[in-house]
């Protein structure tokens, strides 16, 4: 693997045609540093062998290679510290503070505030609005954009259920607390803030569980009937939009072909056909079926 990483070093990211095109389809989510971006391009387009979570043995080679990059992101990341935050950063936070404010008082002013909010980071994530395709797929495959239509889905719908909300809430609340202790240092915002990777990953399982969340809100009374409709298609549209999202589905479907075939425990074996059947079903009835690649985009995604 260290051979693989000095591989990674190497790779000139500035000059690299594919890299652009990932960066076009796929721009930085609000969470990751321009180095985890770096990973997740070569690991998916250069080497699948290469582990984004590798770190190098201390050594002066490796240290020398990398003084410069830790130098510049150093005063990147220190400048904020010392001097007053940007006003692009006080109004971030100040809509966010102001939506979990009213998130215990009215769940539809909640869903009115984050509106507002994702609007407000998408205009400043992705530029200039054009009439273009470059700028509508830019656009879609920004995290902020699906979570924009899915605040108005629920907002104009009247929806309150928690399941479905539970996302968005676990989202901007991560980033109002990475927000807060960039400049309040605490041990409990520099452990939530450490487990980055965790929380996302738990994030990303919740929203592909919520397949089933509209039919639990309608005997709870949290959704109507018509908004299981509304909430699949949103579904299709995410699962086209986010890669993250199909990687999860791909990591899921791999453990349960695991476990339906090698588990010697035939409770386990069934609940894993039946997950495998109930997925395969809703694929084929509201997601499109099997994966369709169309100049580089997914078209369809199979669940399970």
């Amino acid at each position: 693997m260290e051979e693989i990483y000095k591989q990674y070093l190497q790779y000139d990211f500035n000059n690299s045609d594919e890299y652009k095109e990932f960066k076009d389809k796929f721009p930085l989510d609000q969470n990751e540093t321009i180095e985890d971006h770096h990973k997740r391009f070569y690991k998916s387009h250069i080497c699948r062998e290469f582990d984004v979570n590798y770190k190098p043995p201390q050594s002066s080679n490796t240290n020398n290679q990398n003084s410069h990059t830790r130098n510049n992101n150093a005063q990147r990341n220190s400048s904020p510290t010392t001097n007053k935050p940007p006003l692009l950063e006080i109004i971030d936070f100040g809509i966010l503070g102001l939506s979990f404010l009213t998130l215990p008082i009215s769940l539809s002013n909640y869903l009115f505030v984050l509106i507002i909010y994702f609007m407000y980071r998408l205009n400043f994530s992705v530029g200039v609005p054009a009439f273009n395709l470059e700028y509508l797929k830019s656009i879609i495959h920004q995290n902020y954009f699906s979570y924009l239509i899915l605040s108005l889905i629920l907002w104009v719908t009247h929806t309150k259920n928690i399941l479905i909300i539970c996302p968005l809430v676990i989202n901007t609340g991560f980033y109002l607390i990475k927000g807060i202790n960039k400049y309040i240092k605490s041990n409990l915002c520099d452990k939530i803030v450490s487990s980055n990777a965790i929380i996302n990953d738990w994030s990303l399982y919740l929203e592909i569980c919520n397949l089933i969340s509209p039919i639990i809100g309608l005997f709870l009374g949290t959704n109507r009937f018509y908004f299981i409709f509304i909430y699949l298609q949103y579904m299709k549209f995410r699962y086209y939009a986010s890669e993250e999202i199909r990687d999860k589905i791909n990591a899921i479907r791999v453990q349960l072909e695991v476990i339906r075939t090698n588990s010697n425990n035939p409770l386990l074996r069934g609940l894993a056909s039946f997950i495998q059947k109930i997925g395969n079903v809703a694929s084929q009835s509201f997601l499109g079926g099997n994966v369709v690649m169309v100049n580089g985009g997914i078209m369809a995604c199979n669940i399970f």
